[in-house]
C-alpha cells in the first residue's frame, strides 16, 4: 500500500531538527546574554573605579585645604589679632594677617578668598582688606556661617548668575573659634573656586558622565548634556539616591525616553555624593555586534543541521516503511483518502485485538466477581450440597487446606450517637464488608457478604488447637473493630460461631454467630461474643413479678423518679441472670405490654406515640444494650404515659379553677366564701380547695384578698373615692383593717400610695 503523506517521516525529520536546533539556539541566546552582561558589568566596574579615583583626588585636595586652614588658625598673627579690637595703630598687624592669608591662597588648590571674621570685635579681614562687620552686606550668609553645628564644615550656597539663566553654587569651608563652643567668637571662611576645584573631574566618555552633589541636593559639578541634566533634576531618582543609607551602590532609572545606570558613592568626610551616569542604551549598542555575529553563526549551523536531519530521517524511516507495507491491510477504510501515521495504522489493528481480549477477560472477571458473593450467600444459607460446595470453591480458587472454620457475624451497635441515620445502615454494612476484606488476609477468609442486617465472613485457619484458633479470631476481629471505628467512627459488635471443620456446617455456624450477637444486650458496645462463652445452661428462671408490679404502680401514680429507679433495678436483674436471648425478649415484651395497658385502664390515649412509626415490639427487638433499652423505655413509653395521666387528671382542676376565678372577679364586692362557690358549682369545698392548689398553687382566700387589693390600687389611682368607701365596698368591717392589710401588702398606706401615684403621673 502506498501512502499519500508520510506523517511519521515528517515527525522523524522534525525530531532530528529539534534535537540539533534547540541546543544551538539555546547556546546562541546564552552566549549573547552572557557577553552583554559581561560588557555591562565591565562598564559598571570601570565607572565605579573611575568614580572612586575621582572621589579620592577631590577629597585629597579638600583635605589639603583643610590642613592649610588649620595651620592658618594656629599662626601667631591670626591668634593675636583675634584678641583685640583693631585700631589705627594695629594696621601693621592687619597687614601681617593679610600676608598670611594670601600666602596659603594657592591657585592650584582652588582657594578664591579667605575671610577672617571676629564676631565679638565686630570686624572682618579678607582679600579686600579690613572692614567693619556692620558693613557686611549679606547678613543671611553670616547667620548661616555662625549656625554650623561642627568645628568646621564644608558648605554650599546657590546663587543666581548675572544672566539668571543658570544658578551658581559657591563652596565654603567654615571654621569657628573656639572650636567646640556653642556660641563662636570668630569664624574663618574659605571660599573655593569651582572651576579649579573640580578640574580633576574627567570629561564625559563612553564610561559615562560624572556629577557631584552636596548634602542638600545641590549639584556642585556636572558635565551632563543640558536636557539630561534638567531631566535628572526634575526626577525623584536623585532624591532617592541622596536619602538612601547606603554609602555606595547602583540604581537604574529613566530620564526622558532613555534608560540610565547610576553608580554612586557617598563621602564620609563632607557628606558629598559622587555620581557616575551612563546610558544603558549605549552599552546595549556595544553588544549588538556580538549579537549579529552570534545570529549568523547559528544560521549556518542550523542549515547544516537541516541537511543532516533529512538524511538521518530517510535512513531511520526505511525499516518502518517496509514494516507498514507488510502489515497494512489492502482496502482498509481511509488508507487512500486521509493521510495517516504509519504507526497509527499498525496500532489500530493491534488495539482492536487487544480490546477484544480485554473485554472478554473483564467480562469473565466481572461475572466471577458477581458470582462469588452469590456462592457465599448460598453456602451460608445452606443451599449447596457437599459436592456443589467443593466444585464452587475450586472454581473460585479458594483453598481447602485448613483445620478450622468459623463464621463471624458483625452488626452495628447503634446509630443514635453517630453522624449517620437509619437510611445509611445498608451502605455502612457494605463499607464494613470492604474493611473486613482489607483487614483479613485473603488466605484466611472467603469473600465477605452482607445478609439482612449483618456482615458475614467465613474465616479459616491452620492453628493446632481450637483455643489458638479462638485467640486468632479475637485478635483479627478486634483489628476489624478498630479499623471500622477509625474510618467510619462507628461501634460494631461481632458474634463468632463454634469452630467447625467442613464447609457443609456453615449454615449452622451462621445461626450460632447471630445467636451470639443476641447476648450483647447485657454487654457494652464493641463486644466480641463467642457463642460457647455466652450461651447459658438450661435452668428454671422466674420472672421478677413483684418488681414489675411496683414499676407499673409508680407509673400509675406519675412518680417518674421511682419508676426510673425500679426500671434500672429490673434491667439489672435481667442482665445478671443466666437467661437465654428468648427469655430476655419475653421479659421485656411482658413489661412493655403491662406498661401500655395503664392508659387503657384510664381511658386515655398516649398522644406522643407515632402510630405510623415502626411497631413498638420491633423497636424494642432492635435494641442491643441495656442502656439503650433503659433510655428507650423511659423516653418512649414511661414518660409519655406519665404525661398523659397527669393531663387527664389535671383537666377537671383547670375547669373548676377557671369558674372560681370568674366568680371572684365578677362578685369581689360581695361577701364570698369557699363554701358558697362550692355550692354553686355542685362540688365539695375540699375538692374546690384542692383544684385551686393543683392548677394555680393558691388558696381561695389569698386569691380573693389579692384581687381586692388590685381593685383598691386601681381605685386609688384612677378615682377620688374615699378610703372608707373603698373599705366598705371591699367587705372590710372597718377602714383600719383595710388600711393595715393594704400597708402589709404594698408597704405604704392607701393615702401614701395615692400621693405617689399622682406624683408619678404628673398630678
Amino acid at each position: 500500500m502506498k501512502l499519500k503523506l508520510s506523517r511519521y517521516h515528517v515527525k522523524l525529520f522534525m525530531l532530528c531538527l529539534l534535537l540539533g536546533a534547540i541546543p544551538v539556539m539555546v547556546l546562541g541566546i546564552f552566549s549573547y546574554m552572557k557577553s552583554s552582561n559581561i560588557i555591562e558589568n565591565k562598564v559598571l566596574q570601570g565607572n565605579d573605579q573611575l568614580l572612586h579615583q575621582t572621589q579620592i583626588q577631590l577629597e585629597n585636595t579638600l583635605k589639603i585645604i583643610d590642613f592649610s586652614i588649620f595651620q592658618l588658625v594656629n599662626a601667631q598673627p591670626v591668634s593675636d589679632v583675634l584678641q583685640m579690637p583693631i585700631q589705627a595703630r594695629d594696621f601693621p598687624l592687619v597687614d601681617k594677617v593679610l600676608e598670611t592669608l594670601q600666602r596659603i591662597q594657592i591657585y592650584e588648590l582652588g582657594i578664591r578668598d579667605i575671610q577672617l571674621i571676629s564676631i565679638d570685635q565686630n570686624w572682618i579681614i579678607s582679600n579686600k582688606g579690613y572692614a567693619k562687620l556692620d558693613e557686611f552686606t549679606d547678613t543671611g550668609r553670616l547667620a548661616l556661617f555662625t549656625g554650623i553645628d561642627r568645628p568646621f564644615k564644608w558648605m554650599t550656597e546657590t546663587t543666581a548668575s548675572k544672566d539668571e539663566a543658570q544658578a551658581q553654587t559657591n563652596i565654603y569651608l567654615v571654621k569657628r573659634f573656639p572650636s567646640y563652643s556653642a556660641k563662636p567668637t570668630a569664624l574663618l571662611v574659605t571660599q573655593m573656586s569651582n572651576q579649579e576645584l573640580f578640574k580633576v573631574l574627567p570629561k564625559s566618555s563612553e564610561l559615562g558622565s560624572l556629577m557631584v552633589v552636596d548634602e542638600q541636593g545641590n549639584i556642585l559639578a556636572t558635565d551632563l548634556l543640558p536636557e539630561v541634566d534638567k531631566g535628572l533634576r526634575d526626577s525623584l531618582l536623585l532624591q532617592n539616591i541622596l536619602q538612601t543609607p547606603e554609602l555606595n551602590g547602583y540604581r537604574i532609572g529613566q530620564i526622558g525616553k532613555e534608560e540610565y545606570g547610576f553608580t554612586f558613592r557617598k563621602s564620609s568626610y563632607n557628606g558629598w555624593t559622587y555620581l557616575s551616569i551612563v546610558s544603558l542604551d549605549s552599552i546595549t549598542r556595544e553588544s549588538q555586534a556580538i549579537g549579529w555575529a552570534t545570529i549568523w553563526a547559528c544560521l549556518i549551523i542550523l542549515i547544516l543541521i537541516i541537511i543532516l536531519s533529512l538524511q538521518g530521517a530517510n535512513k531511520m524511516y526505511s525499516p518502518l516503511r517496509s514494516l507498514y507495507q507488510k502489515t497494512a491491510v489492502a482496502g482498509e477504510p481511509g488508507d487512500t483518502q486521509v493521510p495517516q501515521d504509519e504507526f497509527k495504522v499498525i496500532e489500530r489493528r493491534m488495539e482492536t485485538m487487544s480490546q477484544n481480549n480485554m473485554h472478554m477477560t473483564s467480562h469473565v472477571q466481572m461475572l466471577r466477581h458477581q458470582l462469588k458473593p452469590f456462592m457465599i450467600y448460598k453456602l451460608v444459607q445452606g443451599q449447596l450440597t457437599g459436592k456443589e460446595i467443593e466444585e464452587q470453591l475450586q472454581l473460585f480458587g479458594y483453598s481447602q487446606q485448613f483445620r478450622w472454620l468459623a463464621v463471624v457475624a458483625i452488626q452495628i451497635d447503634t446509630l443514635e450517637t453517630t453522624r449517620y441515620s437509619e437510611h445509611d445502615r445498608d451502605l455502612l454494612l457494605f463499607a464494613i464488608s470492604n474493611i473486613v476484606e482489607e483487614t483479613v488476609a485473603a488466605e484466611h477468609r472467603l469473600n465477605p457478604v452482607v445478609i439482612d442486617q449483618s456482615q458475614v465472613t467465613v474465616i479459616s485457619s491452620n492453628h493446632d488447637s481450637p483455643d489458638a484458633f479462638k485467640d486468632f479470631m479475637y485478635a483479627t476481629i478486634k483489628q476489624v473493630q478498630e479499623n471500622v471505628l477509625k474510618f467510619l467512627d462507628l461501634p460494631v459488635s461481632a458474634g463468632i460461631s463454634r469452630p467447625y471443620i467442613t464447609y457443609d456446617l456453615t449454615s449452622k455456624a451462621y445461626a450460632e454467630g447471630l445467636d451470639a450477637l443476641k447476648y450483647r444486650i447485657t454487654k457494652d458496645t464493641e463486644t466480641i461474643l463467642f457463642i460457647e462463652n455466652e450461651e447459658p445452661e438450661t435452668q428454671m428462671v422466674f420472672f421478677p413479678e413483684h418488681l414489675e408490679k411496683q414499676l407499673v404502680e409508680a407509673v400509675k401514680f406519675a412518680d417518674d423518679k421511682r419508676a426510673h429507679v425500679l426500671l434500672m433495678e429490673f434491667l439489672q436483674i435481667l442482665s445478671n441472670r443466666e437467661l437465654t436471648h428468648n427469655q430476655m425478649q419475653n421479659w421485656l415484651m411482658k413489661l412493655l405490654m403491662d406498661l401500655l395497658y395503664i392508659p387503657e385502664q384510664q381511658d386515655a390515649a398516649i398522644s406522643s406515640l407515632d402510630t405510623n412509626a415502626i411497631p413498638l415490639y420491633l423497636q424494642l427487638k432492635r435494641l442491643n444494650t441495656v442502656q439503650e433499652i433503659e433510655q428507650w423505655l423511659m423516653q418512649q413509653i414511661i414518660e409519655p404515659i406519665i404525661q398523659t395521666m397527669d393531663q387527664s387528671k389535671e383537666a377537671p382542676y383547670h375547669k373548676i379553677s377557671n369558674e372560681v376565678v370568674r366568680i371572684i372577679q365578677s362578685e369581689y364586692d360581695r361577701e364570698l366564701t369557699l363554701e358558697e362557690c362550692a355550692s354553686r358549682l355542685n362540688y365539695h369545698s375540699s375538692y374546690i380547695r384542692r383544684a385551686l392548689k393543683k392548677s394555680m398553687n393558691i388558696n381561695f382566700s389569698d386569691y380573693l384578698l389579692a384581687y381586692r387589693m388590685d381593685i383598691a390600687k386601681k381605685w386609688l389611682t384612677e378615682t377620688e373615692m374615699k378610703i372608707t368607701d373603698m373599705a366598705r365596698k371591699l367587705q372590710y368591717n372597718n377602714p383600719q383593717n383595710f388600711i393595715r392589710y393594704f400597708k402589709k401588702t404594698t408597704g405604704m398606706t392607701p393615702g401614701q400610695y395615692r400621693e405617689v401615684s399622682l406624683s408619678e403621673n404628673g398630678g
